[in-house]
């Protein structure tokens, strides 16, 4: 798997690009996500989904090679994705787009913007 920064999306038309998160369950467009909950993210060219080639991620900020795909989306359109959240430990993630190749390889396109799963005292 390549590992792409946010530079591509300023090079590619057709790279999703996310500019705001907002968690349903606790109200806050800051970054904040809950584990198990709804949200909504929004940005440009999210009606990729429609795409069996384009997935969203989560990638851990302590292990990069943790990569979470985000499977339960539930409405998309070109500037919103409703979404719900798999299992995740508090701390830091970074958003990704991980992107099947038509020669089969795949590229993972980091944004650089954190979401943060804040630790309340629960284990999952």
């Amino acid at each position: 798997m390549t590992i792409l920064g946010a530079e591509l999306s300023r090079l590619s038309d057709s790279v999703p690009v996310i500019t705001e998160v907002y968690d349903l369950l606790s109200g806050k467009h800051d970054g904040t996500i809950t584990p198990w909950a709804p949200i909504i993210v929004s940005g440009s060219r999210l009606d990729m989904y429609a795409r069996d080639t384009v997935r969203l991620c989560l990638v851990s900020a302590t292990d990069a090679r943790r990569v979470i795909e985000v499977g339960h989306i539930y409405k998309y359109s070109c500037n919103k994705v409703i979404l719900a959240l798999p299992e995740l430990e508090p701390g830091g993630y970074v958003p990704a787009f991980k992107i099947l190749q038509e020669d089969g390889s795949t590229l993972l396109q980091v944004l650089s913007v954190l979401w943060n799963v804040p630790d309340i005292g629960i284990k999952y």
